[in-house]
């Protein structure tokens, strides 16, 4: 029996094929962190993590995170906020809970719908006096009205009459770090706790330390297998910093009665006054009924899959697990606000407090650059909104320009601390944001690659050449000259590789530093000579001198870069240190550090956390000749450990140009099943984003073999695994939707729209894009 047909006829007409169910198909208290994780649910608005709607379940994480709702307070960064849970619906038979971990319970079912955007559940129920119930569930945020959400759970007594007391909960007890006592934090200070209208929950929070109002509400409603309402009894009783409002229902033996919840959340960030716009989105909600509701939810959804979804014929898992990638992308991108990043943990955790990091420009930006540009456009713009922050940030370190922050949140200041706190109480001093300086550059290069594959000149005049610009004047400061040699150097610094921090001309660092300098440069010189009105208000506006891009050109010039041929030094005196390469690996396929080097410090052996030089080849290709792309994948791929989620993907990608597939191969299930499997321990925090979007980079732009030329022509040159029949995916390329199908034997490119033919280039040869 398929998963969907496991279910009601009422759910399966909700779900979408087994291809698209990732399935939960045991109850394992053990694994509930990490399922809330796997099955949280986000429409780019919100996102809310998949717990028990019935409650009473000891290990769990509720939470429903905002974009763009940071606070502070006792914590020692500014975090996204856990706002109040409306995702409680307790019941009870005469008392006694009905919970996935009260009574006993058989026939336990959960999946994750990938492709409706929903999750649904059943099970059946055995309490304490043998009386069995049905329970089954459905829960979606709704697409087609971001700020709502929908709960719809069934009960069906099956050997007794029941009485059914119900409470639909809006709960404002919630704190951060709810499971780590040195790290909780309540960052919402209660307000209103009052009953929606007539009926229904209100509650209102505002953060402590910006005051940014927080309006989170609910409407629950019972009804018989006629659709009528029988709730009784319904009162509001609040208690505490809960908003509660009780009714029962009677059953038949056998009769399924159905309770339908409508929650919705606003904040101060929509500019509009909360309680009203959010009682008017629940009573619209409620008028069009739920159906209805689900139905423009869906086809929401489906649009967003005309474009995203990417097939393959050949390795059934791997497919699932793209779709599951490509579903929490999507789910956790704004394609309205462009004052808000994406976390390095999505809308689904608060490890590393919902901030920004280079993972957003270098791993996610170019699947919303080639798919869905306008969610790339807001995210270049939501860097270029906290320019100002950067320039304050340089000056406060002594430097011009713009330097970005480590970790950004929504003031853009540095939310990186300067001491990290284990979770035994031991601390020690974070030299990250004082040395990682890498960020600066990878926000540049994902400006310049945005305009590249989108051409969108308003981008690029009003705010790319700024922050190209600024982030040029930052390089020309932090450089460092040394007469005994004649070079500009950059001391002491840290690059990907964080085990090494700090040390001199890390290899990364300097080139991207490099390619920063001479691409402002050659843009600037560019703009000068084809718009010149552009060039003179960016002048104007940031005080530009006339010299300065050729002083760019001429540090650049003198720049340290050490070797362009054969193996690259990771930083001056890497190669002096304590050597070893990796020949073990765990069960989940994790190298595992060499027994010679177990007793010598991280700083003295040359194993490397995750990818650095290769990571610049990753990136800067094109400026080293094959056999160079080889020997350095080679040589740091048997001395890097892949302690981060970034890692593997970057690998299967320089695997598969080095001609290295099989191996390859084994980096693209690693970053693909990172959360599938949990093959890190740590799904439970939130799903990994670049990870996610570096999976998507892997399959299309490495296998698929795609990449933008020097003349700005789309290019292909796939290599399909073997196993792999065919893979099919769609790009929003300048305006033009393009589906690319490659097999093993051919490629096609059919255009959708428009009249003139796109011009790409395969294997070396110029084609033309069919029409369809």
């Amino acid at each position: 029996m398929s998963l969907r047909e496991q279910f009601s006829p009422r759910l399966q007409a909700l779900l979408a094929r087994d291809e698209w169910l990732v399935a939960e198909e045991e109850y394992d208290p053990a694994q509930n962190l990490a399922y809330e994780s796997r099955f949280c649910l986000a429409n780019g608005y919100m996102g809310s993590r998949a717990v028990h709607e019935e409650g009473f379940v000891k290990n769990t994480l509720p939470a429903c995170y905002v974009h763009g709702v940071f606070d502070r307070s006792e914590a020692f960064q500014r975090e996204l906020c856990n706002t109040p849970d409306w995702a409680k619906l307790k019941i009870y038979q005469e008392r006694e809970p009905l919970s996935p971990e009260s009574g006993r319970i058989a026939e336990y079912l959960r999946v994750l719908d990938l492709k409706n955007g929903l999750v649904a559940k059943r099970y059946l129920h055995t309490d304490s006096r043998g009386r069995r119930t049905r329970v089954e569930s459905v829960k979606l945020l709704s697409r087609a009205m971001p700020h709502c959400a929908l709960l719809r759970v069934w009960l069906t007594p099956l050997n007794a009459d029941a009485l059914f007391e119900i409470e639909d909960i809006v709960d404002a007890t919630v704190t951060n770090f709810m499971d780590f006592p040195r790290f909780r934090v309540k960052h919402l200070q209660v307000e209103k706790i009052e009953c929606l209208g007539a009926e229904g929950c209100y509650v209102e929070t505002k953060t402590r330390d910006r005051d940014l109002p927080v309006g989170t509400g609910s409407f629950t409603r019972v009804l018989n297998e006629k659709g009528v309402p029988v709730q009784r009894n319904r009162a509001f009783r609040p208690y505490g910093e809960i908003a509660c409002e009780f009714m029962d229902v009677r059953a038949e033996q056998g009769e399924t009665i159905c309770i339908e919840k409508f929650s919705a959340v606003y904040t101060g960030r929509d500019g509009k006054p909360l309680k009203p716009a959010l009682a008017q989105a629940l009573a619209e909600l409620s008028h069009h009924g739920f159906e209805a509701a689900v139905q423009a939810h869906v086809e929401k959804q489906a649009a967003l899959w005309s474009l995203a979804d990417v097939q393959l014929t050949g390795d059934e898992k791997m497919q699932k697990a793209l779709r599951f990638d490509l579903f929490h992308l999507l789910g956790a991108a704004s394609f309205t606000d462009d004052r808000v990043g994406i976390g390095a943990k999505l809308l689904h955790g608060e490890e590393y407090g919902g901030h920004s990091f280079w993972d957003t420009e270098l791993f996610l930006h170019p699947f919303f650059d080639y798919v869905f540009p306008q969610v790339g456009r807001n995210l270049a713009n939501y860097r270029y909104h906290l320019l100002d922050a950067a320039r304050r940030n340089a000056r406060r370190n002594s430097h011009q320009g713009a330097q970005f922050p480590w970790e950004s949140a929504d003031t853009g200041e540095e939310e990186c601390p300067q001491w990290t706190i284990e979770p035994d109480g031991s601390c020690y001093r974070c030299h990250v944001a004082e040395y990682e300086h890498h960020v600066t550059a990878a926000v540049a290069y994902s400006a310049v690659q945005y305009y590249r594959i989108t051409q969108d000149q308003d981008f690029w005049e009003r705010q790319g050449l700024e922050l190209l610009a600024e982030t040029a004047r930052f390089w020309a400061s932090r450089l460092q000259y040394d007469a005994a040699d004649g070079a500009y150097h950059i001391r002491q610094v840290t690059g990907p590789d964080e085990w090494h921090e700090p040390v001199d001309d890390n290899a990364y660092t300097n080139r991207l530093a490099h390619w920063n300098l001479v691409t402002a440069a050659g843009y600037l010189a560019e703009c000068r000579a084809a718009r010149p009105e552009v060039y003179a208000r960016l002048r104007q506006k940031i005080r530009l001198k006339a010299e300065e891009p050729e002083e760019w050109k001429r540090r650049a010039a003198s720049l340290y870069l050490g070797a362009s041929q054969g193996l690259i030094e990771q930083f001056q005196g890497y190669f002096a240190l304590a050597d070893g390469e990796i020949t073990q690996w765990d069960q989940n396929k994790m190298p595992l550090l060499p027994e010679t080097l177990r007793l010598v410090p991280k700083q003295q052996r040359c194993i490397l956390k995750q990818a650095d030089v290769v990571m610049m080849l990753f990136l800067l290709g094109q400026e080293f000749d094959p056999e160079t792309q080889r020997l350095n994948f080679d040589y740091y791929e048997k001395r890097t450990l892949h302690r981060s989620s970034l890692s593997p993907g970057v690998h299967c990608i320089m695997g598969i140009r080095t001609g290295e597939s099989a191996r390859a191969y084994e980096y693209l299930e690693r970053s693909a099943y990172v959360d599938l499997d949990d093959n890190q321990g740590n799904t439970r925090e939130g799903i990994h984003a670049a990870s996610a979007a570096i999976t998507w980079q892997s399959v299309v732009l490495g296998y698929g073999g795609m990449g933008l030329g020097k003349d700005g022509l789309l290019e292909f040159a796939p290599q399909l695994p073997d196993r792999w029949e065919k893979l099919q995916f769609s790009l929003q390329y300048r305006g033009r939707v393009l589906r690319v199908c490659i097999t093993q034997n051919e490629l096609s490119l059919m255009q959708e729209g428009g009249v003139t033919p796109v011009a790409y280039r395969c294997n070396g040869t110029v084609r033309q894009a069919i029409l369809s």
